[in-house]
């Protein structure tokens, strides 16, 4: 059998390569040694955690309410409409009543007599301005409101139901009428008034415009009423 001899190059190469190996296998030892020491110093916790329960009624009660919008919106899909207006107005004014007086285009004249929810007065005074007189205090954002009333008397009686009579027959014909109560010399009286006005020379143009030869033959008089003073402040 024939032996094998090795260099010296190739016995220096081998004797490397063990010790290569051999530290290797050293250090991979030494490694899984150190390894094993840590994970006995490492404390396993196993936590269960439970699925949450999402519980879903089986009906649910949806309580809806509908609140109707405030009166100033509804005023914006009202048309105005005068003579619904002037048939829906106060039929009486007493001399101490409070007043708030205002001129003003006909959207704002339906606004104001909606938004104020008040008895109140309305004359037209041009196409499409309209005086109205509100039954009470109010104070609108667009002017300052006056305190004053002024109208055309017609006729003034003694008699309450009289005036009442007559003052409706007018409106029914058109006339924006009422009665003013006033006390005088421990009387009573009872002016039947179409038109409401905050200064007298409006209730004056609107004299002019008046049918008198019409009104005269309604209320049965002979001669025309006069523009004047009903409430001052």
């Amino acid at each position: 059998m024939a032996r094998i001899t090795l260099s010296d190059g190739q016995s220096r190469f081998l004797f490397w390569l063990i010790v290569v190996i051999f530290g290797v296998a050293i250090a991979l030892l030494s490694w899984n040694i150190y390894l094993k020491f840590q994970l006995r110093n490492v404390k396993v916790e196993i936590v269960e955690i439970k699925p949450v329960e999402l519980k879903i009624p089986e009906e649910i009660e949806a309580s809806i309410s509908v609140t109707p919008p405030p009166t100033p919106l509804l005023v914006e899909f009202e048309e105005f409409d005068y003579e619904k207006l002037r048939d829906e107005m106060a039929n009486f004014v007493s001399e101490d009543q409070v007043v708030s007086s205002f001129v003003v285009k006909k959207e704002d004249a339906l606004r104001i007599i909606r938004r104020s929810g008040l008895p109140y007065l309305i004359s037209p005074v041009s196409t499409d301005t309209y005086s109205v007189v509100l039954l009470g205090e109010f104070e609108d954002f667009s002017q300052i409101a006056q305190r004053s009333l002024y109208g055309v008397f017609v006729i003034t009686t003694l008699s309450e139901s009289l005036s009442k009579e007559l003052a409706y027959d007018l409106r029914v014909a058109g006339y924006p009428s009422y009665v003013y109560a006033f006390q005088k010399l421990d009387k009573k009286y009872y002016s039947v008034v179409v038109g409401a006005f905050p200064t007298l020379r409006l209730a004056e143009d609107y004299f002019e415009k008046l049918n008198w030869e019409d009104i005269m033959k309604r209320v049965k008089v002979n001669r025309p009423g006069y523009a004047g003073r009903l409430i001052s402040p």
